[in-house]
C-alpha cells in the first residue's frame, strides 16, 4: 500500500470514531461496525477499524482494500518473524504455544473480513496476543484510538488480593465497590487498558475501575486516556 493510500484510509477512519457497540443488541454479540476493541470470554482479541468516506471509497474498491490490508497484516507478521500458512489465523486455540504467549499456530494478526459497501469500509483483525494490537496500531498509524497497553486475563491472575485492595469498582448501575467485592469473582475476566478506545466484551461487564470510563450498555465499555480495568463474565 503506498503512503498517501494509507495516510487517506487513516485520516478518512480518524474521522468518524463512534463510541458505543449499541449494536450488540444486549445479546453480547459484535457486530464490528463500529471502531472498538472485542474480547471474547476465552480472551481472544480482536478490533475492527471502521471509515465512511467518499474519499477513502474514491482510492478503493473492495478487492484493492482487501488486498492492500492484507500487506499491512503480511508486513507486521514478517516483522514478528511469522509467516502466513493455511491453517493460521482462522481460529483461535486455547492453548499456547512458544510464540509469544499466542495460541499454538496463531498469528500475530490475521485480517478475519474486510468489506467496502457504499461509503463505509470494515476491516476485522483477530491477535494472536493483546500486545499484538498495540504493536499492529502502532504499526499501522490507528488513530481511531490512543491505547499504549492492553492485557487481558482472569481476575485471579491479574488483580491478586494485594493489588486489587488499593483499587475502587463500580458496577453498571453506578454502585460502588470495593476491591475485595471483585476479588470474590477470581475466574471473572479481566480487560486491563491504558489509553482511549470503545471496548466491547462478549460477557456482561460486571465492575469498572473507578476513572475516566463510560458504560454504555451491558457489553460495552469507553475508556478515557490512563489506566482501566473492565471486569466481565
Amino acid at each position: 500500500m503506498s503512503k498517501q493510500k494509507r495516510a487517506c484510509l487513516l485520516l478518512a477512519m480518524a474521522g468518524v470514531i463512534v463510541s458505543a457497540c449499541s449494536q450488540a443488541g444486549g445479546s453480547g454479540r459484535w457486530a464490528a461496525d463500529v471502531d472498538s476493541i472485542y474480547v471474547t470470554k476465552s480472551l481472544d482479541v480482536r478490533s475492527a477499524m471502521v471509515f465512511t468516506s467518499a474519499v477513502a471509497n474514491d482510492l478503493y474498491d473492495q478487492e484493492e482494500l482487501a488486498r492492500d490490508t492484507r500487506e499491512w497484516v503480511q508486513d507486521y507478521n514478517a516483522k514478528e518473524g511469522q509467516e502466513e500458512s493455511p491453517r493460521q489465523g482462522k481460529s483461535p486455540d486455547p492453548d499456547k504455544g512458544k510464540d509469544g504467549g499466542r495460541g499454538k499456530g496463531k498469528l500475530p494478526v490475521a485480517l478475519t473480513s474486510c468489506t467496502l459497501k457504499g461509503g463505509t469500509g470494515a476491516m476485522v483483525f483477530d491477535y494472536g496476543t493483546p500486545e499484538d494490537f498495540v504493536k499492529f496500531s502502532q504499526e499501522v498509524g490507528d488513530t481511531s484510538h490512543t491505547v499504549t497497553a492492553l492485557s487481558v486475563g482472569t481476575v485471579a491472575d491479574m488483580l491478586p488480593d494485594g493489588k486489587v485492595a488499593g483499587l475502587r469498582f463500580a458496577a453498571p448501575d453506578g454502585k460502588a465497590a470495593e476491591g475485595r467485592e471483585v476479588a470474590k469473582h477470581p475466574k471473572y475476566r479481566v480487560v486491563a487498558i491504558e489509553g482511549a478506545a470503545t471496548v466491547c466484551t462478549e460477557g456482561k461487564v460486571a465492575y469498572v475501575s473507578f476513572g475516566d470510563m463510560a458504560v454504555k450498555d451491558d457489553y460495552t465499555v469507553v475508556t478515557g486516556e490512563g489506566l482501566h480495568y473492565i471486569i466481565f463474565h
